[in-house]
């Protein structure tokens, strides 16, 4: 078989829209179907002689305008179409989407194999030369005259978020055809229909089409329903269970304070009032006499922890307990939450935020206690430590020892002339140089704070001035 137009047998298979082949000839890049055999013609002939014989009321009731096409012009250099994508837009029109047309420069580097993935996708690849919006003029210029390319043209896709786009989609709706514009951002697809406003929206990371507000309020309702019906039946399943407990032991908790009778009338309050069963009191059946006094265990709540002073004495308590236990020095963030939350009943961040604000969190809370927790973290994953605490003696003794290494820096700058002043900055280098350690890092290490002016000025044995913008310290003569 030969292209009709060139009599090229270079041919390539171009889809098969309506049930007939359609092929695409290389040589002059036009698009032709496969001509029927005769028995097809002979089946068409007489399938017209019948419906020329069926009265014409009958025939006008089923006739529709199916003759149209729907054509996808896109600008490969501002939006990337996928498989899915395109089916998708396919499903938005109400006509088959036989041509697609994209408009690149093809010999960029950024576009990659692109050309030969949507050649291979039935796309009329066009190339234009490079510049600004070249891709953006060629692709007006081509949809302009698309109704003297394609006849029966009923519907346009502009696919391309460049607002110069407009001018083609005017024109397009100017002449009587149905514009969807298509643009993108981020991972969100959106598709307005220019005529009628609508805009349908594809998420191109789930790669299925976002729902609008009515239909996800639909989809939750329906949710909350079944879980409602799930609820409800597990309410009715354990009302069976407190039947069978009440026939099998007929127990009086009333005459017997335990900590189960608590448990059993919070229960049936919280059940009663949903599920509406009338749940019978149950009595304790006393088999041994001795078991008339039992202990209480008192429940413990988030409620006896009134001041952060007693939550933090709390959170040492679940953490010297890990460790005991671990037999390690640090615990997991998430076992400390889990623990606190077993034993209070209450989250951490909750009893957070009641006293620092809704702002705050457990992990900020302590962070913001360095002198008593310390929090080492590994990607999202966190370890506390308690800190050791130093004895009075302890601190003095550093304290005393950091000042004796600074005075020893400072005269070793001052030798050439005893008592004259060097910038702060000289000798931050300096302990850095003789310590591998920032001066700041070491004061913040010892909880002396983190400006080393302020740990200067501190110090008797050391007096510092402004000179400019410079601070500068010197030895104190007695």
């Amino acid at each position: 078989m030969k292209c009709p137009k060139c009599e090229s047998d270079q041919l390539r298979k171009n889809g098969r829209p309506n049930g007939r082949q359609r092929y695409l000839c290389k040589a002059c890049r036009k698009q032709f179907f496969e001509p029927p055999d005769p028995q097809s013609l002979i089946r068409q002939f007489t399938e017209s002689e019948l419906s020329a014989a069926i009265p014409q009321e009958i025939t006008s009731v089923s006739t529709t305008d199916s003759g149209g096409i729907a054509i996808l012009l896109l600008d490969a250099e501002n939006l990337k179409l996928n498989v899915n994508t395109e089916q998708f837009l396919a499903s938005l029109c109400d006509y088959p989407l036989q041509v697609k047309v994209a408009f690149a420069n093809w010999k960029n580097p950024s576009t990659g194999k692109l050309d030969a993935e949507l050649y291979d996708r039935g796309y009329e690849l066009i190339h234009v030369p490079g510049g600004s919006n070249s891709a953006d003029g060629k692709m007006i210029a081509f949809g302009a005259a698309i109704l003297y390319r394609y006849r029966d043209v009923k519907q346009v896709f502009v696919c391309s978020s460049d607002g110069l786009l407009n001018h083609l989609c005017n024109q397009l709706q100017n002449q009587g055809l149905t514009v969807f514009r298509v643009r993108r951002k981020n991972a969100v697809l959106s598709v307005e229909n220019c005529q009628t406003g609508d805009t349908n929206h594809y998420s191109c990371e789930r790669e299925m089409e976002i729902p609008s507000f009515e239909e996800l309020a639909n989809q939750i309702t329906e949710l909350l329903k079944a879980e409602h019906k799930s609820i409800d039946e597990r309410i009715a399943r354990f009302s069976s269970v407190a039947e069978l407990f009440k026939e099998r032991h007929n127990v009086d908790f009333n005459s017997t304070p335990s900590y189960a009778a608590a448990l059993w009338e919070s229960a049936q309050k919280e059940v009663t009032p949903v599920s509406e069963v009338s749940l019978a009191t149950v009595v304790v059946h006393q088999n041994v006499a001795k078991q008339q006094d039992v202990e209480i265990v008192p429940v413990v709540n988030s409620h006896t922890i009134d001041s952060l002073d007693v939550f933090q004495i709390k959170i040492l308590e679940i953490i010297e307990s890990a460790k005991n236990e671990l037999h390690e020095d640090t615990v997991s963030l998430v076992r400390i939450q889990k623990e606190f939350l077993d034993k209070y009943k209450s989250n951490a961040d909750v009893i957070v935020k009641r006293f620092l604000g809704k702002n705050s969190s457990f992990l900020k809370y302590l962070q913001s206690q360095s002198t008593v927790f310390q929090v080492n973290s590994s990607g999202q994953k966190h370890q506390v430590a308690i800190v050791a605490q130093k004895s009075a003696a302890s601190k003095a003794h550093d304290y005393a020892a950091l000042e004796a290494s600074v005075a020893k820096i400072i005269r070793g700058l001052t030798a050439e002339s005893p008592g004259s002043y060097v910038p702060i900055n000289q000798v931050a280098s300096e302990f850095n140089k003789l310590y591998n350690q920032p001066l700041t890092k070491k004061l913040q290490s010892l909880n002396l704070g983190s400006k080393v002016i302020n740990f200067l000025q501190s110090c008797k044995a050391f007096k510092v001035q402004k000179k400019g913008k410079d601070d500068q310290v010197a030895i104190a003569l007695s």
